[in-house]
């Protein structure tokens, strides 16, 4: 069989889609792990670190090059001779335009991920064309090796040296799109409009959002995704803010069917007090632990959030790996991201989010069974909750404390405790004698204890409550625009953020791409 060479552009547009292909699939199937965990059997063979801005960048070039595609099949007549033609009905035809149909409903569904717009039924035309695909690249370039043989590998690896005009003005299109798609995507934003109010405005911290200027303030909302136990791994956050020259004021509200308090509750067995868990042995919990709600805030705008998610057991070399194979957040930049992590039990009642922030990957501190990377907590003066635990074992545990009257944890007991704080007053307890310890087995106990009512200094710097009423958690936040600490992101024009929310997961939250970029109306 003569070998039959395609022309220039059309080898290097089918060698770089080859190319570009494999880094999406391998990167979006490590994406996907996060999330669909079954994925982690062949993590060895899936890229780690940064992940996200690899995948959203094949991703565009991708569009690209189909679309290059595309304008080569209308613009070009290739003379083909008779044995790569194809028949109506012949299988290599049949299989072509399925790829037409399952790259066009990869990159749509991606597209409309990526922008925040997609709801579940998209995700999942997104994974599952995504799975298709790696089928019909099998099917193919193994059908078209087995019918033609070498003549087919060559006809990709051996171009003809004619370059005609027409090609020439598709070669130079192409990188003129992947140009513009790549600077647009970059520059995407959910912009949110902030508002100044006067000083004098009073704003309670209350969770209820029922002052006027709520009312007016421009919401922006993001569909986020991923998350355990919401419907679908999805939920809409609305986002509100407004400043008055002082300080910012944060209305955030999303879905939760449930109210999830229970965290990780101490249960009394037959061998002694056990914490209730399901994953928790390996910081994976997604059944005893409470609601959260994450806000970074960053003055680096990258999307999939800039530049901290680092994916995979081990992104780190000389660091430990990830008990539960997901990643690590840190930077690499040098620079700090704010991160408020409200939580419903632990910081709810302190009328407080727990301020953090995400940095470069610290030390390993030896005695300390899990590694954080970049995720740390601000310095404080005085306050804290502990665990009601000594030292925390899967099958067996000894509590610190245990209540001066078995009637406090009469209320426990019940079925329906969504009412219930969780939270355990330490003078209310006393410590722990196994000559006190008579409870009945089956006895449910809270396992947080506050040593104060709040956090004092700089991990104090964000006053947060929320409440939960008919499926939908309702969070007011607020902070000083500027608190002067080298661990906080001021609060100004231009400045980007992402929420994650969590329903009763403990790192398993829902996220989304591009940023929420707040443009401060005074600026």
């Amino acid at each position: 069989m003569s070998v039959y060479k395609g022309n220039l552009f059309w080898v290097l547009l089918h060698l770089g889609a080859i190319f570009i292909v494999f880094i999406n699939l391998l990167t979006g199937l490590r994406i996907a792990s996060v999330s669909r965990p079954q994925w982690l059997a062949i993590s060895p063979i899936l890229p780690q670190g940064l992940i996200h801005p690899l995948h959203f960048t094949s991703g565009v070039l991708l569009v690209v090059l189909m679309i290059a595609y595309i304008g080569w099949r209308i613009f070009t007549r290739e003379q083909r001779p008779k044995s790569f033609k194809n028949n109506p009905l012949d299988f290599h035809r049949l299989v072509i335009r399925l790829g037409y149909v399952l790259f066009l409903g990869a990159m749509l569904s991606g597209l409309l991920s990526y922008f925040s717009l997609a709801p579940a039924l998209v995700i999942a035309v997104h994974y599952y064309c995504a799975l298709a695909i790696i089928g019909y690249l099998l099917l193919h370039g193994g059908g078209y090796f087995i019918h033609y043989g070498v003549a087919a590998l060559k006809r990709i690896l051996w171009p003809s040296r004619q370059l005609s005009p027409v090609s020439l003005g598709l070669f130079l299109l192409t990188f003129l799109l992947a140009g513009l798609g790549l600077q647009a995507t970059d520059k995407a934003v959910h912009a949110l409009s902030v508002a100044k109010v006067p000083l004098s405005e009073l704003i309670h911290i209350d969770g209820n959002a029922d002052e006027a200027v709520w009312q007016q303030a421009q919401t922006v909302n993001i569909m986020t995704q991923g998350g355990a136990n919401f419907d679908n791994g999805q939920t809409e956050v609305r986002v509100q803010v407004v400043e008055n020259g002082v300080e910012a004021f944060f209305h955030i509200s999303w879905d939760d069917p449930t109210k999830s308090l229970k965290h990780l509750p101490l249960l009394k067995t037959e061998s002694g007090w056990q914490v209730e868990q399901q994953g928790f042995y390996n910081f994976d919990e997604t059944r005893y632990y409470e609601d959260k709600l994450a806000v970074m805030v960053s003055n680096q705008c990258q999307a999939g959030g800039a530049g901290t998610v680092h994916l995979g057991p081990k992104p780190l070399e000389d660091k430990p790996a990830n008990w539960h194979g997901k990643g690590y957040h840190y930077s690499e930049d040098g620079a700090i991201r704010d991160l408020w992590h409200w939580k419903a039990v632990r910081t709810n009642n302190m009328i407080l989010a727990d301020d953090n922030y995400i940095g470069p990957p610290d030390k390993i501190r030896p005695g300390s069974r899990r590694y954080s990377a970049g995720y740390l907590q601000d310095g404080k003066e005085s306050g804290a909750y502990v665990m009601n635990w000594a030292w925390y074992k899967p099958d067996y545990i000894v509590p610190k404390r245990l209540p001066k009257s078995p009637e406090l944890l009469t209320s426990y007991q019940q079925e329906s405790t969504d009412n219930l704080s969780w939270v355990i007053p330490w003078f209310d307890y006393q410590p722990y004698q196994a000559g006190n310890d008579e409870y009945p087995v089956g006895t449910r106990m809270p396992s947080v204890m506050y040593r104060s009512n709040r956090f004092e200094g700089d991990r104090a710097d964000v006053r947060a409550f929320a409440r939960w009423h008919d499926g939908r958690w309702s969070l007011e936040l607020s902070r000083k625009l500027d608190t002067g600490s080298k661990y906080d992101v001021a609060l100004k024009n231009g400045v980007c953020l992402w929420v994650s929310a969590f329903d009763h997961s403990q790192v398993a939250h829902t996220r989304h791409a591009l940023p929420i970029q707040l443009e401060f109306s005074g600026a």
